[in-house]
């Protein structure tokens, strides 16, 4: 397998889209609290959720490509070193940081796993990004009438729970905790662009992908995955995708669309595949990952 990295001789560029929604509540915290209105003038702290420039909730990117990494890292451990491995990157262990930097190179793509590959390491650019996921669902207002302390725009309603002694790992006596929660059939737009994937590791990242609907080891995200918080159903939408015999044709046509409204620009201009071409890839790189992984 000739191994490529990011920054290697371009093979190709992806952009793969879908939706993520929320079949559980979902609660990623900004550390921060605030104050909740109670009879007789009394307030509580809620532990606020992070939100975008409208104030709707946001899934970040770095959140996404975390829970994607240590889900693959978690099924994949067991295959074999090739496919996933843990080391110490900054320690003296393996001598990684006493190389210079054309031997870090060569070692990265010598002896470093797929996943480390895929995903990066302080040695080497991950070929994966994604984006920050941000909310699509108009309103809930229905939920007012049933949630405690309902807000039509954050589309969030306050969960009260037992506060936990971290020391204990018991319920503290008499303390609740209260917390900003994103409720079930809230929808997120998931955008993860990745280049020169070999087949093999497209077949990862959409497995990765297929993690969220798990019935057996389900993709959590967020805080209160003990208590079935942070489930989210990822449904595929479409693949962009240059590959390096489109680049010439590609050319052509952004050149021809520069000045107009329809002028692409970055991973937005990347040539869409047709139904029939999805259908084919997704097959094709399922069918070589399964072959990769010994059937």
């Amino acid at each position: 397998m000739t191994t490529l990295l990011k920054g290697d001789a371009f093979l190709n560029r992806y952009r793969i889209t879908g939706t993520l929604t929320t079949v559980a509540p979902l609660h990623i915290g900004t550390g921060e609290s605030r104050p909740l209105p109670r009879a007789e003038g009394e307030t509580v702290e809620v532990s606020t959720i992070i939100t975008d420039h409208r104030g709707k909730p946001l899934i970040t990117g770095s959140t996404l490509r975390g829970v994607l990494r240590n889900w693959l890292l978690m099924v994949l451990e067991g295959v074999g070193e090739e496919w996933a491995k843990e080391r110490d990157y900054t320690g003296d262990g393996e001598g990684l940081m006493g190389l210079d930097q054309a031997q870090q190179i060569q070692c990265v793509k010598n002896t470093f796993s797929r996943l480390e590959l895929l995903f990066g390491t302080p040695l080497n650019a991950g070929k994966v990004e994604v984006w920050d996921a941000t909310c699509s669902t108009g309103d809930l207002q229905a939920m007012g009438d049933k949630l405690l302390g309902w807000d039509d725009n954050r589309l969030t309603y306050v969960d009260t729970s037992v506060a936990i002694d971290p020391a204990r790992g018991t319920a503290k006596e008499k303390l609740l905790y209260k917390a900003d929660v994103v409720p079930p059939g809230v929808t997120f737009e998931l955008n993860l662009v990745a280049q020169n994937l070999s087949d093999e590791e497209l077949g990862l990242v959409l497995l990765a992908l297929e993690g969220f609907n798990s019935q057996i080891y389900p993709i959590q995200v967020g805080a209160r995955g003990g208590r079935g918080y942070g489930r989210l159903e990822f449904k595929m939408g479409t693949i962009y995708r240059l590959d390096r015999e489109g680049v010439k044709k590609w050319l052509k046509e952004t050149l021809q669309a520069v000045g107009t409204d329809t002028a692409p620009a970055g991973y937005f201009g990347l040539p869409k595949l047709t139904d029939a071409e999805q259908t084919q890839m997704i097959k094709g790189v399922k069918d070589q990952l399964a072959k990769a992984l010994g059937g």
